[in-house]
């Protein structure tokens, strides 16, 4: 008789295209808002972040995350997590060469990232494993799985929509092309 699997601490990972958002009306804003303020930099290298948008800032913010939060309470019923609510959301634009560096968001549960503009080499969005499973998998395993993997990758793509755990260790690869990556992240907490 074979053993039972059960798979415990597994890192999920909600991905697909979202055609809800007004992507022209969000890119719009993002251009307006570079304008007037020199944004931060937290995790973003060689680009623009916004300070976090606050509700009533702008529609099309305010649209995002109204059906956004369907999309976080579909993840949550899933995972059996107790209602959660936003954060906040701020807005990234990274010209060629600009890149985010690995980080993850302490002090939330989901976190995420919505592409507005985006297209194939403009830089990957990265996960890697944090449980030092490195030191312990065979360097070439025979086949690559969720289990043997230590790192993977999606890519920017717009209207691609990405929600993880905040504790996963993630980094977005260095826009290759003459063209802005402009991207929407995000962080859920306990009501």
């Amino acid at each position: 008789m074979p053993l039972h699997t059960e798979l415990w601490f597994p890192s999920v990972v909600w991905s697909g295209i979202v055609h809800w958002p007004n992507n022209d009306g969000i890119k719009s804003f993002a251009y307006e808002t570079m304008e007037k303020d020199a944004g931060r930099h937290i995790s973003n290298c060689g680009g623009w972040q916004s300070k976090d948008i606050l509700a009533n800032e702008s529609i099309h913010i305010d649209s995002f995350v109204t059906s956004l939060n369907k999309e976080i309470a579909e993840c949550v019923t899933q995972t059996g997590l107790p209602q959660l609510a936003i954060q906040n959301i701020w807005i990234n634009v990274n010209p060629k060469g600009a890149y985010n560096k690995l980080h993850d968001h302490a002090g939330s549960v989901l976190s995420g990232v919505y592409y507005v503009d985006a297209e194939e080499g403009q830089g990957n969005f990265n996960i890697e494993r944090s449980d030092n499973a490195q030191y312990f998998l065979p360097e070439n395993p025979d086949k690559l799985t969720y289990f043997t993997a230590t790192a993977t990758s999606y890519k920017a793509k717009t209207g691609a929509l990405y929600v993880f755990p905040s504790w996963l260790k993630h980094s977005v690869g260095a826009n290759q092309i003459d063209k802005d990556r402009i991207s929407i992240s995000f962080n859920y907490g306990v009501k």
